[in-house]
């Protein structure tokens, strides 16, 4: 099984720079985050795809 951390947002505080460098790095993370749940998403899709193709075939077989 896939698990995957969903970071959680900074909360501002009263240094500017430091709010914005983690920000970034909050944002960072998430795209990261994003880009291994849709890359999980498309691997199932993927696998139920061909179960659906397989399942067809079957079909069509014992018809034949």
């Amino acid at each position: 099984m896939n698990t995957y951390t969903y970071y959680a947002m900074p909360t501002y505080n009263r240094n500017h720079d430091d709010y914005c460098r983690q920000m970034y790095e909050w944002h960072m993370k998430m795209q990261h985050y994003r880009e291994q749940q849709r890359a999980y998403h498309v691997e199932q899709a993927k696998h139920f795809q061909a179960l659906m193709g397989q399942k067809a075939n079957v079909s069509n077989d014992s018809v034949a």
